[in-house]
């Protein structure tokens, strides 16, 4: 199985959200196809560099949860040469798409696709598009993060502190382009991109004011109601407080349908 991002079809691979997954031209790798957990969470840090090298003293530091042992260089490249062994079996160490750099590793980009990578450029490119342009880019970075990432390491301090980040980026992608949808007057596909901002961020009015405009404009007002209702008892619950004036405004116009 190919991996195809945003820049074509690459050979290998690595998806991050749900659990750890690695598509070779030959196989798919599942969580525990890589010969053990420490070489699994090697390849998911240098994975979260997104192309970029880590630093192998950063990687030691994560997997080992602050307490590497003392000879940690030579047993973290053991590891690695089982990565590799695991990724592509009969291939060179250095001729891998996991690239040896100065003191770490990075994955070779050009070869290898990481959906988490894939998500940021798409990202980055719907910030600077018209809303034409946008809105099919928004809907593909939130399509690509179906999924919570790492699943696989639900504890790993590095892991949850990575999902804290990427949900927050995910949260603004989804409202980022409902906003897009609401603007082309194409509310049917704010609505999907809308709800998703509210379940990423409850307490976020923001998002709810996006699905309640955009149950209006789809002309569904029973929905539009559920939707404000919905964030009002989310806001009493975890924060003792009252939507505020716009969330009050978008309820008056529920009401006047």
């Amino acid at each position: 199985m190919q991996h195809t991002g945003p820049d074509g079809s690459r050979a290998f691979g690595v998806h991050l959200f749900g659990h750890t997954t690695v598509h070779t031209p030959d196989r798919t790798l599942r969580a525990s196809d890589f010969m053990g957990v420490k070489p699994r969470q090697i390849l998911e840090l240098i994975a979260l560099g997104r192309g970029e090298p880590v630093r192998k003293a950063v990687i030691a530091e994560q997997i080992w949860a602050g307490r590497p042992p003392r000879r940690w260089q030579v047993t973290l490249e053991s590891y690695v040469a089982l990565l590799r062994r695991a990724i592509q079996p009969g291939v060179p160490g250095r001729a891998t798409v996991l690239c040896t750099t100065p003191g770490g590793y990075r994955l070779d980009v050009d070869r290898v696709g990481i959906d988490l990578h894939d998500f940021g450029l798409l990202v980055r490119r719907a910030a600077h598009a018209a809303a034409a342009d946008a809105l099919p880019l928004w809907e593909r970075a939130v399509e690509i993060a179906d999924g919570t990432l790492l699943a696989t390491e639900p504890y790993a301090a590095w892991a949850v502190d990575a999902r804290r980040t990427h949900e927050r980026g995910l949260h603004a992608a989804a409202a980022a382009g409902a906003e897009a949808a609401l603007t082309l007057g194409a509310a049917e596909r704010a609505v999907p991109l809308a709800r998703r901002a509210t379940e990423l961020d409850p307490l976020a009015e923001h998002g709810w004011q996006l699905l309640i405009r955009a149950e209006l404009a789809a002309r569904r007002r029973a929905e539009a109601a559920h939707a404000f209702h919905t964030c009002r008892a989310s806001l009493r619950r975890d924060l003792g407080l009252e939507p505020d004036v716009r969330t009050r405004e978008l309820l008056a116009g529920v009401l006047a349908g």
